[in-house]
């Protein structure tokens, strides 16, 4: 896919690793709506592409993508100002293994991401009037291998992983050229994980700080520009559809998939 003159939605774009997501597809040529739960980050994050990129290049969505009304409104909008969309991101995503909280992350996370990519389907499809396209799952390397403080959070990652490689295989995805793909990183240097490194133990289970900090340690940390360029060479390769992207710091990016029993 050439990305110039493309139209990208992408959700949790105001911030981390859809901000890089963002910043990459626009200096690309792309214009891209920033779909965020946050106004004054989302609006701080377009006024910077604008200002860097030119004026139309980026909009701003507020939505909250556990309401369908919302994620549904955040697409219209996408299509009414900028004419279409040829790409869709599902970044969106928090952490919390607290027992008020886990819930709100299978929410978020799993179900945001289900719902996202059922709308990227819709709008994509050229029984709806799409042109095709590609929808870039964001789940994590915590949703293949298990990570023991993260359940909840690995849980949701599994489930998107497994959700974008059946629906990469649908008739609907076939017949409309729209492929899709899993993007799986290990650690990146966003505010997410900024805080777990400070201290917010409520991303994690059994409270053992020192322990998930080695961790992270040992894995090593991504930059959201190193993410960001993996992502572009992931939708500029048109011969990639179905696949899982592992990337890591210490260990680098491979294309993988997961055995499969013939049925």
């Amino acid at each position: 896919m050439k990305v110039d003159g493309k139209v990208a939605l992408i959700t949790g774009g105001a911030s981390g690793m859809g901000k890089g997501f963002a910043e990459t597809l626009v200096a690309a040529g792309a214009k891209v709506c920033v779909v965020d739960f946050n106004r004054q980050s989302g609006e701080t994050t377009v006024n910077e592409l604008n200002a860097k990129h030119g004026d139309g290049k980026a909009i701003f969505c507020k939505c909250d993508v556990t309401s369908q009304t919302e994620f549904e409104e955040a697409f219209k909008q996408t299509k009414d100002e900028l004419g279409g969309i040829d790409i869709v991101v599902n970044n969106a995503g928090i952490a919390s293994e607290s027992d008020d909280k886990w819930e709100k992350v299978v929410d978020v996370n799993m179900k945001g991401t289900i719902r996202g990519t059922r709308l990227g389907m819709h709008y994509l499809s050229k029984d709806n009037g799409g042109n095709g396209g590609i929808i870039v799952n964001v789940a994590s390397a915590g949703g293949i291998n298990p990570n023991p403080f993260s359940p909840t959070y690995g849980c949701t990652k599994a489930g998107i992983v497994h959700a974008t490689r059946c629906y990469a295989i649908s008739e609907e995805a076939v017949k409309s050229d729209i492929r899709l793909m899993v993007l799986c990183p290990a650690f990146v240097d966003t505010p997410m994980l900024q805080n777990l490194s400070s201290g917010d133990g409520t991303q994690v289970i059994g409270g053992d700080m020192t322990k998930v900090n080695a961790f992270i340690e040992h894995i090593g940390v991504m930059s959201v520009e190193e993410i960001a360029a993996v992502f572009m060479e992931m939708i500029e390769d048109d011969s990639k559809n179905g696949l899982i992207l592992r990337c890591a710091k210490k260990t680098g990016n491979q294309y993988c998939t997961l055995a499969v029993e013939n049925v």
